[in-house]
Parts: C-alpha cells; sequence; structure tokens
C-alpha cells in the first residue's frame, strides 16, 4: 500500500533557508541594514513599487474587478451564499419546528 506523503512541509523549510541565508550573510560581513538603508537601495524599491501601482491602476485595475464583481461575486458568491441561507432555513425548521 502506497502512502501518501505529507507536502506541508514548505513553511518550515523556508525559515530555516533564510536562517542559514542570514548567517551565511552575516558570516561574509554583509551589513542588511546598511544595505536597506542605502539611498540606492531606497529609490531602487520606490521605482518598483512606484511600476507596480502604474501597472495596476493603468492594465489590471479594470478587468480584475470586472472578473472580481460581474463574475465572481454575481456568478459565484451571490448563489452559492443563497444556497447556503436556503439549506440553513430549511435546517433550522427541521430542528426547530415552529408550533402554534
Amino acid at each position: 500500500m502506497i502512502t501518501p506523503t505529507p507536502t506541508n512541509k514548505g513553511l518550515i523549510k523556508m525559515i530555516i533557508v533564510i536562517v542559514v541565508a542570514l548567517l551565511i550573510l552575516s558570516y561574509f560581513g554583509f551589513n542588511l541594514r546598511s544595505l536597506a538603508d542605502s539611498p540606492t537601495t531606497q529609490e531602487n524599491f520606490h521605482y518598483a513599487i512606484n511600476f507596480i501601482v502604474d501597472i495596476w491602476n493603468n492594465y489590471l485595475k479594470t478587468p480584475v474587478m470586472y472578473l472580481w464583481n460581474d463574475i465572481f461575486i454575481k456568478l459565484i458568491w451571490t448563489p452559492a451564499l443563497n444556497v447556503l441561507q436556503n439549506q440553513s432555513a430549511e435546517a433550522r425548521s427541521v430542528f426547530f419546528p415552529i408550533r402554534s
């Protein structure tokens, strides 16, 4: 019989890799604080953030919001919520019948 292997080992492995990478960087004398505080790094991060925001606002926002509001919410979320509310009401009527 083949037993399935668990696939949820990624988080611990990633934490260990990050800790080992930080130890290696420390061993070779890299100071992450000075690297993060340098003006060049700050400018690069600001450029990357502005680039991502521009891509979102100019190209991705309209189709993603259409998919979210008009496809997911209207066609999937609202019908599923209605089904669950109807099942909940039916279950309440079965378990707690209304007595007159």
